[in-house]
């Protein structure tokens, strides 16, 4: 059951610069220089429910798999799986328990936590590690599977030293955390339970760790990695940033991390409710003691030990022009994004940012707390930061609804700690054309309401959300932004689906790619790096299809296409394809997304969407018309491709939630014949349909369903009623 992975030839992925200028400014950017490399292993531990003869028990489990990976020589490694499937739908009866062979340092991860991590582990220090299954009784069947491990091996940078002595002295402030493996400092603020701020230029990306507790380095100035409870993953949809902006004073991100997978806890629980506290404003005098605590490099003559490891140090404050702070306290890299904190006050104004100490006697710089930008983005938190009210379909969420009002949808609403929901406020909005009409939600036990669809014209469409109130009168809504982004469905008396693909399993689909370097279409969990790809998959249920997603790597060349299997529509009637896109590309109209149609298998394409665009609009919803572009015939595909070429801009793509269904109105008998709906045909219906006919009711008086009533009618429902429907 166990098996040993050892090194493969490592491709260089990514390395951080050690020095980044800012053209124009005084201040330069110091990145800690952190080398990552992949290694390609092929550890599987096959599907396995079992209990193992010989394995152990933990938490009241079983042991079902063990297996180790081993990179030797690695300081640390950090898994990526290709496949994790726990085999049970509650996520709670089975789980992955990883282990440093190093130091003990171990990490429990459940379904929703993998989720969360983005398929990946946290950092174990060392270069080898214990993977295991655990499982309850009767728990479904599991694998693991992991292709690649990064591993990790530092060297050191220049500083920014406010003199000829570098005068930090360590630190264990519980309030600040090395993102890595960018190696910058972020902060807990204001008593937010698991939100922070950092530089722009730090990211954080959606893949980026929060680790606190950080240890010393080794001798040889290593950084060491705290274990995996003291490790936070970050919530991509939480992070908002100018990601750098344009220099000194200009230079913000805030984002959320999820709690932690062994410890249940947020990082300010696990800090004992410790966080800093912002100003209104940074002040505009000058001579008081700033302090900066974070994660800087350090070189000669100060011991390696202290090599991004966390370190303090107070130095005057110089003032404030504009949004840029200056202040001669040493730092060096990794101390980017490190909180400024006004000693004379206890209160943070702003945000470290620039080195300039070792610029012609300068001073180091910063983002000041009153940066508009950044305001506005902490006073509308996103993603784990917007604590308030949380919604959660309990069933899928329609893209369909019925004509006659039968259709209800279920949802979960859950209160953040410290809100209180107001039961009586959850609603359902629903347009139909006319403007947004509230349907109350009745409660159905717990947390948990259901309200029904109104009664709709059949081949019309509806945009629909979910509002909530919580006791101090704020309005909560699903999506977030409510009306502006409201879900979409069709209204049909019924339909037939021919394709419906989450991509939580292989559909089959064939990539193809022409003259690609990077960035072939891939079914993953999306990395969330923050170049322009998205930041989760559209439907919520993990995977969709990206163009690339390795680290830093968007399409070059091409290009790369994904074309769906292949689907027999030769008997529908009008079918619909139904999708979530999403595009992005640095350059205007450099590059696009195509899709196409065929009917006969590939042989020949029809395009039918183009996307051309400069920046991102986030998951978009798609429905196309089949029969407006080629025959229904037994060969049908689609087709979605993407290029850069020439190679000139950072460009991604994913797809999502793809659907192909043929919606029907009218021209079901039963819809109609049983017209007051007790089940029973008989001289009630017919008096029921002569009433809606006369009465100008389409919903229950057009039989045939073409909006308009004739004899037609009379004769389908004699049919119908005839037929013996229902």
């Amino acid at each position: 059951m166990s098996r040993t992975l050892r090194f493969v030839a490592p491709v260089l992925l990514c390395v951080a610069p050690a020095l980044a200028a800012e053209d124009g400014e005084a201040g330069r950017i110091l990145l800690p220089h952190v080398e990552q490399i992949t290694v390609p292993v092929s550890l599987d531990s096959g599907l396995v429910s079992a209990p193992a003869v010989g394995l152990a028990r933990y938490a009241g489990h079983q042991a079902v798999y063990q297996g180790e990976v081993e990179v030797p020589g690695a300081a640390a490694i950090r898994l990526v799986f290709d496949t994790a499937d726990l085999g049970d739908v509650s996520g709670s009866d089975t789980y992955l328990l990883i282990t440093s062979l190093q130091d003990g340092h171990h990490q429990i991860l459940a379904a929703e936590h993998l989720k969360q991590w983005k398929y990946t582990s946290a950092y174990f220090n060392g270069d080898a590690v214990s993977v295991e299954i655990y499982s309850a009784p009767g728990a479904g069947a599991s694998q693991v599977a992991v292709s690649e491990v990064i591993a990790e091996m530092p060297s050191q940078n220049p500083r920014s030293i406010c003199g000829t002595v570098d005068d930090r002295a360590l630190s264990t402030d519980p309030r600040a955390g090395r993102v890595w493996p960018i190696g910058c400092t972020a902060w807990l603020f204001d008593g937010r339970t698991n939100c922070m701020n950092t530089a722009g230029h730090c990211g954080p990306l959606g893949t980026d760790i929060i680790q606190f507790n950080v240890p010393l380095s080794s001798a040889g100035g290593t950084p060491q990695h705290p274990g995996p409870q003291d490790q936070y993953a970050v919530d991509p949809v939480s992070i908002q940033t100018n990601n750098g902006g344009s220099g000194v004073g200009d230079d913000w991100a805030t984002f959320g991390v999820f709690d932690n997978t062994n410890t249940g806890l947020s990082p300010l629980a696990a800090a004992g409710g410790q966080s800093y506290t912002l100003a209104a404003t940074a002040p505009g005098g000058s001579g008081q003691s700033i302090r900066i605590t974070g994660f800087g490099t350090t070189s000669s003559p100060v011991s390696p030990t202290w090599y991004l490891a966390q370190k303090t140090h107070a130095g005057p404050y110089a003032g404030v022009s504009g949004t840029n702070i200056q202040y001669a306290t040493d730092t060096t890299g990794g101390n980017s994004g490190s909180g400024v904190e006004d000693e004379s006050t206890g209160l943070t104004i702003g945000i470290h940012t620039h080195a300039g100490c070792d610029v012609g006697g300068g001073a180091n710089n910063g983002t000041a707390v009153q940066h508009a930008a950044f305001q506005a983005a902490l006073a509308n938190p996103l993603g784990v930061c917007d604590v308030g009210l949380d919604f959660s379909f309990l069933l899928e969420r329609p893209t369909v609804v019925a004509t006659d009002g039968s259709t209800t949808i279920g949802v979960d609403v859950s209160a953040d700690a410290g809100v209180v929901l107001d039961a009586g406020t959850v609603t359902l909005f629903v347009d139909s054309g006319s403007g947004f009409v509230g349907v109350p939600m009745g409660a159905t036990g717990g947390s948990t309401f259901e309200g029904a669809f109104p009664a709709g014209d059949c081949g019309t469409t509806v945009a629909y959300y979910i509002s909530a109130m919580d006791t101090t009168g704020t309005e909560h809504t699903e999506p977030g932004a409510g009306a502006a982004a409201a879900f979409g469905a069709f209204v049909a008396d019924s339909f037939t689906s021919y394709a419906d693909f989450d991509f939580e399993t292989d559909p089959a689909w064939t990539v193809q790619d022409t003259a690609l370097s990077t960035g072939s279409w891939d079914r993953a969990v999306p990395r969330a790096e923050g170049r322009g790809d998205p930041l989760s998959d559209f439907d919520g249920s993990g995977q969709c299809w990206v163009t690339g997603n390795g680290l830093s790597e968007d399409v070059d060349g091409g290009p790369t296409r994904l074309l769906t299997n292949v689907i027999d529509l030769s008997g529908a009637t009008d079918p619909t394809v139904l999708y979530a896109r999403w595009f992005d590309s640095n350059l205007a109209d450099a590059d696009n997304l195509t899709i196409e149609f065929s009917d006969n298998g590939g042989s020949s394409w029809t395009t039918v969407d183009s996307v051309v665009g400069l920046a991102s609009t986030g998951w978009v919803e798609q429905s196309i018309t089949v029969a407006d572009h080629v025959a229904l015939t037994s060969q049908f595909r689609a087709r979605f491709s993407c290029s850069d070429n020439p190679n000139d801009s950072v460009t991604e793509a994913a797809i999502d939630a793809f659907r192909v269904l043929d919606l029907v109105c009218g021209a079901s008998g039963c819809t109609f014949a049983d017209c007051d709906a007790n089940g029973v045909l008989n001289v009630d219906d017919i008096d029921c349909f002569v009433a809606a006919f006369l009465g100008s009711d389409l919903v229950a008086g057009d039989c045939d369903g073409n909006g308009v009533l004739n004899v037609d009618d009379v004769d389908c429902f004699v049919a119908s009623f005839i037929a013996g429907c229902p």
